[in-house]
């Protein structure tokens, strides 16, 4: 037998290596190079990983229309209250939960899109193809935050964890806004990645 004291000790040694993760109340766990998309330019995770033959899908938990939050409303340019389309989703890395998104869409480009299978795409690919958007440019916001209850669960995260947090606006070729996302990663397998000149 070996003392429980060289265990925590070897335990400890990987974890300091990166090798393993330890979750408090559920043991230690092999860890997995985080995944990690670039910022260098406006893509979708699925073209992201594409090169690396990691395989996103998308679960759709909600599609529906409804009037728009205010922050949204004001976010997309329309009066407060407007009919939008809300799709909310839980986007998947190698059938693990990676994120919940919860997006909101221009009126007509959510009718145009109503029938379209996400499960396996990206929404710019489908903004692009079957919404007749040509789209110009995204607008970011990322910082750090805890998982709420049910995104929590949904990610397979304790309540309170470390998450992402991240706020798009999506623009097309004219300027225009067409839709916000507001997504919650899990900050123990994802990172963006930027290389910046001077």
């Amino acid at each position: 037998g070996v003392s429980r004291i060289t265990v925590r000790q070897a335990l400890g040694a990987l974890q300091a290596e990166g090798l393993i993760v330890k979750l408090h109340g559920k043991g230690a766990f092999v860890s997995h190079p985080k995944a990690a998309q670039s910022l260098n330019r406006l893509q979708g995770l699925n073209e992201a990983f594409a090169a690396e033959a990691r395989a996103i899908s998308n679960k759709r938990l909600a599609w529906r229309e409804v009037r728009a939050p205010a922050a949204v409303a004001q976010k997309l340019g329309l009066p407060g209250g407007t009919a939008v389309y809300h799709l909310q989703t839980v986007r998947y890395l190698e059938r693990e939960p990676l994120s919940v998104n919860n997006s909101w869409l221009l009126a007509a480009l959510g009718e145009r899109l109503s029938r379209v299978d996400f499960s396996q795409r990206d929404l710019i690919d489908v903004f692009e193809h079957e919404g007749g958007i040509a789209v110009g440019r995204a607008d970011l916001e990322i910082g750090a935050g805890t998982a709420r209850a049910a995104d929590a669960r949904l990610l397979k995260l304790d309540a309170g964890a470390p998450v992402l947090e991240v706020e798009r606006v999506v623009h097309d070729a004219a300027g225009t806004p067409v839709h916000v996302e507001s997504a919650v990663y899990r900050a123990d397998t994802f990172r963006y990645r930027l290389s910046l000149q001077r």
